[in-house]
């Protein structure tokens, strides 16, 4: 499998690799100290759609990499799709799998800057 770095633009059917932070499921506003992550995992998705700054993301493989509270955490559920907005994932340092038929995604890519 060969990996290359990934500009930030997404089409439908790539997969993609990146590094995110696992965040307390807690969502208390009320503390006063800024909070931090309890860790970090690396995912692998593929594209299922883009809808203007949002990606959908279908996950294949997530694996925690790095854990700070020493309890287990939980990364994404194989199967989920989740949502993300294109720079949260830019920030993750995202790698896209290299397709076989690199001429195709350059076609939809194409087609997709000719119909905006």
């Amino acid at each position: 499998m060969a990996w290359e770095k990934s500009e930030g633009v997404f089409v439908e059917s790539d997969v993609v690799e990146w590094i995110e932070a696992i965040w307390s499921p807690n969502k208390s506003r009320r503390r006063k100290t800024k909070s931090r992550p309890w860790g970090k995992q690396k995912v692998v998705a593929q594209v299922a759609s883009v809808e203007g700054d949002f990606v959908k993301l279908t996950v294949l493989k997530a694996a925690v990499i790095e854990n700070i509270i020493g309890s287990e955490l939980r990364p994404h559920k194989v199967g989920t799709t989740i949502t993300k907005k294109r720079s949260t994932l830019l920030r993750g340092n995202p790698e896209r799998l290299h397709w076989s038929e690199e001429d195709v995604r350059a076609a939809l890519l194409d087609n997709l800057s000719n119909s905006i």
